[in-house]
């Protein structure tokens, strides 16, 4: 991976298994996890499936996501990604973050991710909206101390302050997004990762958030990146 790759897929491919997750029979499941957890060899039951096509009716009970999907990119780029629906952006993206893994292939990222995927990503509901804020801090690997000195700007850009204090579960899904947001921009991360979340808030706080993604770009292109990273 070179020194201004910041993400790179290799070969990435996601399977999913509609219904139940295990193969149905004992002997079955046994024989899987003997043959890929043991032996260290390729799943079996991957060489099943078929393309998650919403359009027809499909005849397997597996369905692939996305299959062997490469790409890279560089430091200081803005990507979008674009599809119809079902054609596997959203997974790609949780791969990315770690939400979950893939199938077959390498996932490389150099740097810190935050990442705002769906309205509430990461937040407790029961927390107030301040004590989510320093929750996914910490997730991010930032000290009490580095999230507090950001606290009053992410709070302020939120638009929260008023419902700081309050559990999020009481928060409508624009107020969720602005929060959401704001913690994920402001705590400094390398690669910040973006999904259709956005589309719930206004126009006014749309034109803000775009802005302050221009900002990280900024941020990037001049950041000392630490060491390369792997997910797998």
């Amino acid at each position: 991976m070179g020194n201004n790759i910041a993400i790179e897929f290799e070969h990435v491919s996601k399977q999913y298994r509609l219904g139940l997750v295990s193969t149905k029979t004992l002997s079955h499941d046994i024989r899987r996890f003997w043959i890929t957890n043991v032996l260290g060899k390729e799943d079996p039951y991957l060489k099943i499936g078929e393309t998650n096509d919403r359009a027809s009716k499909g005849t397997s009970e597996y369905v692939w996501a996305l299959r062997d999907i490469d790409f890279k990119v560089e430091q200081g780029d803005v990507v979008g990604i674009i599809g119809k629906n079902g054609a596997g952006k959203s997974t790609l993206l949780k791969l990315l973050s770690r939400v979950t893994g893939p199938t077959t292939g390498i996932i490389r990222a150099h740097g810190r991710i935050g990442s705002l995927l769906e309205v509430g990503t990461g937040f407790h509901g029961e927390m107030t909206g301040r004590e989510n804020i320093f929750m996914n801090g910490a997730i991010l690997g930032m000290t009490r101390n580095e999230i507090q000195s950001k606290l009053d700007e992410i709070i302020d850009f939120s638009g929260c302050e008023r419902y700081i204090d309050t559990p999020v579960k009481r928060y409508s899904s624009g107020m969720t997004v602005r929060l959401g947001f704001a913690v994920a921009a402001f705590l400094e991360p390398e690669i910040l990762v973006v999904d259709e979340v956005l589309a719930v808030g206004d126009a006014e706080f749309q034109k803000k958030a775009s802005g302050k993604m221009k900002d990280v770009k900024i941020r990037a292109l001049g950041a000392n990146w630490g060491p390369q990273r792997k997910a797998a």
